[in-house]
């Protein structure tokens, strides 16, 4: 069976089409269990800032939002990968047809995830260096310029994707997003740490002064440094596939072959562990992280974001 005559973007062929039943089975697994723990994850995040007052915080809801895209990939990419590695481990098909629709939620689920990083890395730049009027200015009307920008162009790259001509690279579109976005993620840390570096010096010459204003920026610091973390896990996570499938303008590792898969479920890992990094961050949620069901669950949960909004 050769799929390239119905679907010439994946040029590949039946012999080309196959994993051994051992790669198969464990990625098989690991994407099923990212699969579970990521929807439990991000699906907790969406119910906690949504149902408690304390939560709703301008800065929470671009971290609801960013949970909801990664909800696209836990909860349609991943079980797609899996329906895909299944035929092609055990069936020897290529499932050209799941393949374009991973391919088109995956675009949209990606672009959304780092451009959500850039908003939330100016977000944080606004917080540190203007704290005071951080809050009125994401509550009048800085949130909705940003969630609306966010999935505005997420939902505009498959469709300019789509009807570009075939001539014109497509792979730089999805390098173009991850640059301009990496561009705003850089440029806004790096005017966190300049600004820390100076807050730092002011608070040497004003030994036994602790003005507000540099508490309330000492403490959104904390917090930025918990989203530096985010950006640098999503960067070892998702910089393989980018750069062995798009920066060349051509895969550098066979298309469906055991490197491009595994490399994949690397990329979409990272959906499943931004809980697990506020988790590891706030001391008291971990140690109180021990396998909790019914209302102890959501109870802990809410603790665990109400801490994190005390911190933002």
């Amino acid at each position: 069976m050769n799929v390239t005559a119905n679907h010439p973007a994946f040029n590949v062929s039946y012999e080309e089409c196959s994993l051994s039943v051992a790669h198969g089975i464990t990625l098989i697994s690991i994407n099923s269990i990212l699969c579970v723990l990521g929807t439990f994850g991000n699906i907790l995040v969406c119910v906690a800032v949504s149902i408690n007052l304390r939560l709703r915080r301008p800065s929470n809801f671009l971290l609801f939002s960013l949970a909801i895209a990664d909800l696209i990939v836990t909860m349609v990419c991943e079980p797609l990968v899996v329906a895909i590695l299944a035929k092609i481990t055990f069936v020897k098909d290529c499932a050209a047809n799941l393949e374009l629709l991973y391919k088109i939620t995956s675009r949209v689920s990606c672009a959304a995830s780092v451009v959500h990083l850039a908003a939330i890395s100016v977000d944080r730049l606004l917080a540190v260096m203007y704290p005071l009027g951080h809050e009125i200015m994401m509550q009048k009307y800085g949130l909705k310029i940003m969630i609306i920008a966010c999935w505005t162009f997420s939902l505009a790259v498959p469709v300019i994707s789509a009807v570009v001509p075939d001539s014109f690279p497509k792979a730089f579109l999805g390098a173009g997003t991850f640059a301009a976005s990496y561009i705003i993620i850089i440029v806004s840390y790096s005017l966190i740490m300049i600004f820390l570096i100076r807050l730092k010096k002011k608070r040497r010459q004003n030994k036994g002064q602790t003005p507000s204003v540099h508490v309330t920026s000492r403490v959104e610091a904390r917090v930025a440094c918990t989203l530096a973390i985010v950006i640098a896990v999503f960067t070892a996570c998702w910089f393989p596939l980018v750069i062995t499938l798009f920066v060349a303008g051509k895969p550098l590792v066979q298309p469906q072959g055991v490197a491009h898969m595994w490399i994949r479920t690397l990329a979409l890992s990272n959906s499943a562990m931004n809980f697990a990094i506020y988790t590891f961050r706030i001391r008291d949620f971990y140690e109180a992280g021990s396998p909790l069901t019914g209302s102890r669950c959501e109870e802990e949960a809410l603790c665990w974001l109400t801490e994190m909004s005390d911190l933002g």
